[in-house]
């Protein structure tokens, strides 16, 4: 049966009950089984989709499938789609978690996450789930907000390429699989760090960088976009013409289907102030290509009052129908098989995807700075101490888990089998002021050869809403949880300070979603982590990184600011953004650009080290047909075996308009054993050496162009 012949032989009841989306589906649950009594009765005529429920085990979500299946079969010849959440893993119980987005991100490693982007799609498919609201495509450039750490960092080339490689995991097996790209446009750049805020960046930016990640990920097949929830330049992005109309339906020809941001359309009226009632949000946002409302902003009723009154004609309820029954096509969702309950005890959190959560936990893992400390060796005693020890943090869009082991748990099996032992004391909370706990992390010290201090943040909830105790239902990171500075929560801080005073080897581990400032706990300390929000298998890859099992190989994929007054702080910045003066003070001595402090970054993107020195030996570049070609030559000094991720940056040295001092061109990643020197050849693509005019068009003028890798620099003309 063709799109058309389908969409003929609908009702109109039919057809308006494909325009909606339940976003909270404990309805449709009773007694772990599906409630068919409340889909007949609230959802007579079909709907168009509805998220899988969190709260059922894997075999459960089956059985519940294809339940759902039959029952709507019954309703309407179009079935609805099952969809997930599905960042760093299916939102919901047994899945597998994989380290959050910004850890995947300090990976610089596309090809790990199409591994990550293939396993997450296999087990959505063997739960009968055909559509992830993933990836989020928001350049991470405004630290405070809390959900940075969904995003892949600050860069849009590597967003794009990481993006692109997640949806081209989830396709892997046979194309039939919905990616829902987020947020369309720019929404990781909000005033004052605030969720949901307003958004103002240049035309230029817009083009140059944050328009690129969402286009390869279409190029790449996804099949749906998610509009965010800010206002882009003043025009709320959910009813924006520039970017919803003419970027996406008319240049871009995107004929996939737009669905809304939970509860966005209704924001139009309660929270954005820009429409007068649900009414006018529902009509402008159909004006504007909204196909699937999540949950419905109107009843069938009310629209059916709209149509009748010439308020919005058939054409554009059918054209928005037709889109959504073209994606259901497309996924294979009319000829679905039923769950397999034997499929999905083979392929939810089968051992091959536990294995890979702890490859990527290990390759996302950054090791900032290291004066000797580590690894950490055989026969001594550790003191762990602080808040993060003791608990598993996966970050947001996931569940809690109790079945994985906590950072000191890891680390006091791993020190046993080295000959020596662990003693642990939390020392403070993330949050709050009481300081009791410092004694016993101090006797703890007194009595070690090193201490490992783990501090950070908080962020483990579903959507918005935090889940398990009160205690666990704290946090400090992950949507809706913003920060007003960049320190750790609580007297952490301090806690640090008082393990460093100990005069003990310190090693601090932040297990946080954003960057923090540590001050002089940062400079004096023997050895810095960032370890992001690491998965599942997150604290059995730190023991083996802190003891030199294996050798750290990740990056920072943000930049680290010295202070939160410098933001907004990022790579790509234009040179008159670092300062003109080049005087910095200090609180003893006043300067210029700030008074009493530094424009320039406590640890800039792309910094990371290893246990061995790798040395950037070469650089050359020569002007191709489709860009430049890079060689860049590289040497393992050490006796560790390394896998170096080989960014390789570019300036335009003088444009029209100003362009960064560096930004992300291209990158690849290199396995160098060790005392081996190799050659890496990359490509900078021809639209990396282009930016958009004052007249927004996009050109490329000829200039010198510095190539950089590492310490290594050239330059080549490109005209």
């Amino acid at each position: 049966m063709t799109i058309d012949t389908l969409l003929k032989s609908l009702t109109i009841d039919q057809k308006l009950a494909q325009l909606t989306a339940e976003g909270s589906p404990g309805c449709f649950v009773k007694d772990g089984k599906f409630n068919a009594d409340y889909a007949r009765r609230h959802h007579p005529h079909g709907i168009g989709g509805m998220m899988v429920p969190i709260d059922l085990t894997p075999e459960e979500i089956g059985e519940w499938a294809g339940q759902m299946r039959k029952c709507f079969a019954e309703l309407s010849p179009v079935p609805p789609i099952l969809m997930c959440e599905s960042l760093h893993g299916i939102l919901g119980k047994g899945s597998t978690v994989f380290p959050q987005s910004i850890g995947m991100g300090a990976s610089f490693d596309p090809e790990l996450m199409r591994k990550v982007g293939e396993a997450i799609g296999r087990e959505a498919k063997a739960l009968g789930i055909r559509m992830s609201l993933a990836p989020d495509l928001d350049l991470g450039r405004e630290p405070r907000w809390g959900r940075i750490e969904e995003t892949y960092g600050e860069s849009s080339y590597l967003t794009g390429e990481m993006g692109k490689a997640y949806i081209t995991g989830l396709l892997a097996d046979d194309g039939k699989y919905a990616s829902v790209i987020k947020h369309f446009a720019a929404h990781g750049s909000p005033e004052a760090g605030v969720n949901l805020a307003p958004v103002n960046v240049t035309l230029q930016d817009l083009e140059d960088k944050y328009l690129p990640p969402f286009k390869k990920a279409l190029d790449a097949g996804a099949k749906g976009v998610m509009p965010a929830y800010s206002a882009l330049n003043g025009v709320p992005c959910h009813t924006n013409t520039l970017l919803m109309n003419e970027i996406l339906r008319e240049r871009w020809g995107f004929d996939g289907i737009v669905l809304s941001d939970f509860g966005a359309m209704n924001m139009l009226s309660s929270f954005q102030c820009s429409t007068e009632d649900n009414v006018e949000a529902g009509l402008l946002s159909m004006a504007h290509g909204m196909d699937l409302q999540v949950p419905p902003i109107l009843s069938a009723e009310k629209w059916k009052e709209l149509i009748a009154e010439g308020r919005i004609s058939m054409d554009t309820i059918d054209n928005a129908v037709r889109r959504i029954i073209k994606m259901k096509m497309e996924v294979g969702l009319f000829d679905l098989p039923e769950p397999s309950l034997e499929t999905i005890r083979q392929t939810v959190r089968c051992d091959a995807h536990k294995a890979l959560a702890r490859e990527a936990a290990r390759k996302s893992i950054v090791l900032m700075k290291n004066e000797g400390v580590l690894p950490l060796r055989a026969g001594q005693k550790i003191a762990v101490v602080g808040p993060n020890a003791s608990s598993t943090q996966l970050g947001d869009y996931a569940l809690p888990r109790f079945d994985t082991k906590t950072p000191v748990e890891a680390l006091a099996e791993r020190a046993e089998k080295a000959g020596g032992s662990v003693v642990f004391a939390k020392g403070c909370d993330v949050y709050g002021s009481d300081t009791s706990g410092f004694a016993e992390a101090e006797t703890a010290a007194a009595d070690a050869d090193a201490v490992v201090c783990i501090i950070g943040g908080k962020s483990m909830k579903g959507y918005g809403v935090g889940w398990g105790s009160e205690e666990e239902s704290i946090l400090t990171c992950g949507e809706g949880c913003d920060m007003h500075d960049l320190i750790p929560g609580g007297p952490q801080l301090d806690l640090v300070r008082t393990m460093i005073a100990t005069g003990k080897p310190v090693v601090i581990v932040m297990i946080d979603g954003r960057p923090e400032t540590l001050f002089d706990a940062a400079d004096n300390c023997g050895a810095l982590v960032a370890a992001w929000y690491p998965g599942e298998e997150g604290s059995a890859a730190l023991a083996e990184l802190l003891y030199g099992d294996c050798n750290f190989s990740a990056k920072l994929p943000v930049t680290f600011p010295r202070h939160v007054g410098q933001l907004p702080l990022y790579h790509d910045r234009v040179p008159s953004a670092c300062g003109f003066y080049k005087s910095p003070g200090t609180p003893d001595r006043p300067g210029r650009d700030y008074v009493f402090g530094d424009t320039h970054e406590a640890y800039p993107f792309g910094h990371g080290l290893g246990y061995s020195e790798i040395e950037y030996t070469s650089v050359t570049a020569e002007r191709t047909g489709d860009g430049l070609r890079v060689c860049v030559e590289i040497a393992n000094k050490g006796s560790y075996d390394a896998d170096e991720p080989v960014l390789v940056f570019l300036r335009d040295e003088t444009a029209s308009l100003p362009q960064p001092v560096r930004k992300l061109a291209t990158l690849g990643k290199i396995h160098l054993s060790a005392g081996t020197t190799k050659q890496m050849e990359l490509t900078i693509p021809e639209e990396q050496l282009m930016f958009t005019d004052a007249k927004m068009q996009k050109r490329l003028e000829a200039g010198w162009f510095t190539i950089m890798a590492g310490v290594c620099s050239i330059r080549v003309y490109c005209g």
